[in-house]
């Protein structure tokens, strides 16, 4: 009775060293309401910064719009400038004949028959002098123009181009944070799992311990939580990924669809993994779908082609239903039905990508 005691203490011994190297407290290694707290918090930050996001680079295509339009004007104005600097240099000349050969304006009043052809000379030569002081005018607010306009497009494209590098510093932040969240829940399964197994194979444990810890360990399979790299660019993270997802689909009826997998977890802070695994899943890879384009089982959707669906899936994937990543809590909500299988087959899938 005392060595049964004895090992049994061990055991648990075991169990709560395992806990403590992972960072777990409490019973069964469930997630506390601190965590839950966190996890809300990193997702609304998630949120927030990725509207940011998108705010910034709506931002940039209406400069890119805008500077297009600047870019006519300014080839307009390089276009005329030539001929409106030879119209304001022959004005200046005009201008320099009239002043200093004022005897032959002054012969032409004396000459005129009448106070009408006096008045009409010196309307002709009022106009003269506006018309080429209007050309010269005209030539140096077309050259302030001209450099204004490119002031101000350098201007708009630095600012721009700053604030989408500063959205996207902080959605990269608040993603790799929701990363490293996701990566101790799948550190807690896994030291679960392990504590469980020490329990399961203890000859010192009741059957009823044994089988409760079976349950616990078979809910606790995990998923590796693998860097997804949310530090890359979107160019950079689509060129990591779609060939990844492309030899993993490959032979399949959404082969090369690699890309569409990889923008689209880029643009909703998905494991790009994630809905590849589904895919095999719910559908062996989109070989037996129940409806078009639908590789996911999602919902009792249709789609119009594979990018459509992807979009669709993956966009539900990082909201906050799901969060991004495969969890038990996730697996429930998708597969409510057989969650646990539905679970330890994606995290099985997902580590072959």
């Amino acid at each position: 009775m005392l060595q049964h005691a004895l090992n049994r203490g061990i055991v648990l011994a075991l169990a709560s060293l395992i806990a403590l190297v992972f960072g777990l407290v409490g019973s069964g290694f469930v997630q506390t309401s601190i965590a839950d707290e966190e996890a809300e918090e990193l997702e609304a930050q998630v949120k927030s910064s990725a509207d940011a996001y998108n705010d910034a680079i709506s931002r940039q295509e209406e400069l890119a719009s805008e500077i297009a339009q600047l870019d006519a004007r300014i080839a307009e104005l390089e276009a005329k400038l030539p001929a409106q600097r030879e119209r304001s240099d022959e004005s200046v000349r005009a201008l320099y004949k009239y002043e200093y050969d004022s005897s032959s304006i002054l012969m032409m009043l004396l000459e005129s028959t009448s106070v009408t052809d006096m008045l009409a000379i010196v309307d002709s030569y009022n106009w003269i002098l506006e018309y080429n002081t209007a050309e010269i005018q005209n030539a140096i607010q077309m050259e302030s123009e001209l450099k204004n306009a490119r002031q101000q497009l350098e201007s708009d494209k630095a600012g721009a181009d700053q604030a989408a590098q500063d959205a996207l510093a902080s959605l990269q932040q608040a993603r790799e944070a929701r990363e490293r969240v996701a990566a101790r829940a799948a550190a807690a399964q896994a030291a679960e799992q392990q504590a469980n197994q020490y329990v399961i194979n203890s000859s010192s444990a009741s059957a009823e311990e044994k089988q409760a810890a079976s349950a616990a360990s078979s809910a606790a399979s995990s998923a590796s939580a693998s860097h997804v790299g949310w530090s890359a660019d979107k160019a950079d993270f689509v060129d990591s990924w779609a060939p990844r997802i492309d030899a993993y689909l490959s032979g399949s009826p959404m082969a090369g669809t690699g890309e569409y997998y990889a923008a689209a977890a880029w643009d909703n802070g998905v494991d790009p993994r994630w809905a590849p695994a589904i895919s095999y899943v719910e559908s062996s890879k989109g070989a037996a779908c129940f409806r078009s384009h639908n590789a996911w089982g999602y919902g009792s959707y249709s789609f119009g082609s594979w990018e459509e669906g992807i979009n669709r899936v993956v966009s539900a994937l990082g909201g906050s239903l799901y969060g991004g990543y495969l969890t038990r809590e996730a697996a429930a909500t998708y597969c409510p039905s057989n969650a646990g299988h539905w679970y330890s087959t994606c995290a099985e899938q997902m580590a072959l990508i």
